[in-house]
């Protein structure tokens, strides 16, 4: 088991514990100084003392089980109004969202990036209305991608 299977073994736990929702783990930096960077989330949102409650918990998960070699900087975190879409799962509770994403090859017209509303997400692909169109986007097709803020 890797490093970021162990530390998402840990960060499941913990949220599951408290009915949250674990929305993305990354892990990055060089060996001996690494970020592990957890994003949390709740039907509602989240509040600062709870991603205190879940950063203490899982802190101390990570120095009993010891899956990281060297010194890391842990940081837990909502993952924002404008969160960053990985799994068909962030796709499908993003429905009716704004997004911008950006593709690998030319999707629409003759840019690789596509800004939109979702409207529907399977196991390997997201649509997106895109003005009057529908697109569909395969995920493995995609970049990057997030939601993104509208000020209203």
């Amino acid at each position: 088991m890797g490093v970021l299977d162990e530390v998402r073994d840990l960060a499941e736990a913990v949220v599951a514990r408290r009915s949250l929702l674990l929305w993305d783990i990354e892990l990055g930096g060089q060996p001996g100084r690494q970020t592990v960077r957890v994003l949390v989330d709740a039907d509602g949102g989240i509040d600062l003392d709870t991603v205190a409650e879940v950063s203490e918990e899982i802190s101390r998960g990570l120095d009993l089980n010891d899956p990281i070699a060297g010194r890391y900087t842990l940081e837990v975190s909502s993952p924002g109004v404008e969160r960053p879409l990985r799994t068909p799962e962030h796709w499908r509770r993003s429905v009716g969202e704004p997004v911008t994403l950006k593709t690998h090859d030319v999707v629409v017209g003759n840019s690789h990036r596509v800004d939109g509303e979702v409207v529907d997400a399977s196991e390997s692909a997201v649509r997106i209305t895109v003005g009057h169109d529908e697109v569909e986007v395969p995920y493995k097709a995609i970049k990057s991608a997030r939601t993104v803020f509208e000020w209203k």
